[in-house]
């Protein structure tokens, strides 16, 4: 059996899947509500790393850029 969870996008519930649906390109639907779940939700670990790394490495180029330019 997996632990791999899904949170639902409609209801907030988690559903855990099974190891036919991971390999499958459809998750099936939510055991609450009944909606499609799908693989790419606002909460993944995916998703937050495409936000966080261009992220931070503007923060980091600010950062040296400022070091640079700030008078002492």
């Amino acid at each position: 059996m997996s632990n791999k969870m899904v949170t639902c996008l409609f209801c907030q519930s988690i559903n855990r899947l099974d190891v036919q649906q991971e390999t499958s390109k459809e998750y099936g639907n939510c055991i609450n509500c009944g909606m499609p779940l799908s693989k790419e939700t606002p909460n993944s670990t995916s998703a937050r790393k495409k936000r966080f790394l261009p992220l931070f490495w503007f923060v980091v180029i600010f950062c040296l850029v400022m070091i640079f330019y700030l008078p002492r």
